[in-house]
């Protein structure tokens, strides 16, 4: 029985920690993904411009 708390405590912390590390990392991607989808609305808006100014 002793023996059991250390290793209950050990494993739950390193699932806190995981949790943790990542959240942050998903948090870090969802920025990523939000600038990449603003790049492309900007991409595609200019090239609807430039079709629309070659007529």
């Amino acid at each position: 029985m002793v023996f059991l708390i250390p290793l209950i405590f050990i494993i739950s912390s390193v699932f806190i920690i995981d949790h943790f590390y990542f959240s942050k990392e998903n948090e870090v991607v969802k920025q990523q993904k939000q600038i990449e989808q603003k790049n492309i609305k900007q991409g595609k808006q200019k090239y609807l411009e430039n079709i629309l100014n070659q007529k």
